[in-house]
């Protein structure tokens, strides 16, 4: 894949790279109803997601360069994930590797059960899911389906 990918916190100057991102309809395809957002509504949801607690955003980025978002969302008793890549990267393994590296520092920072919604359409980002361990919960509504990642049981050794 090349060059390491790292997740840095979202600041409001990377608004412009969201925007760009939320601007592109191949990019918001399977997000919420279809449409692009514009960048006054992009610099509302940036906002929002610096000031509110449960909600964390991170910028992907690969030497330096932003490539795409990273979302984690508090939901009760689960984080719920989400991603957009830079449709000029797609094909490179970066869902993948943003994905990875998302749960990462997630289970780092204590967090344990996770969960995503993915149009049933959407079969890449269904196949990358499912490659962490995501399994289908529940169909909401027409086509978005709810995965929830399963995490292996650790067998203990026996006490000595």
């Amino acid at each position: 894949m090349g060059p390491s990918l790292v997740l840095t916190p979202m600041a409001t100057t990377d608004t412009d790279f969201v925007a760009r991102l939320a601007a592109d309809e191949r990019v918001t395809a399977f997000i919420g109803d279809g449409s692009t957002w514009s960048h006054e509504y992009t610099a509302q949801r940036v906002e929002h997601a610096l000031s509110d607690p449960a909600i964390s955003w991170f910028i992907a980025r690969r030497q330096n360069s932003p490539v795409g978002l990273f979302t984690a969302t508090e939901r009760g008793q689960a984080t719920e994930i989400g991603y957009w890549i830079d449709p000029e990267y797609w094909g490179q393994g970066l869902a993948k590797a943003v994905v990875g590296e998302g749960l990462s520092q997630l289970q780092e920072s204590g967090r344990s059960a996770f969960i995503a919604r993915v149009d049933d359409a959407n079969i890449a980002s269904l196949k990358v899911l499912v490659r962490y361990g995501f399994i289908a919960q529940a169909k909401e509504g027409p086509g978005l389906i709810t995965l929830k990642l399963a995490m292996p049981t650790v067998q203990m050794p026996p006490a000595s």
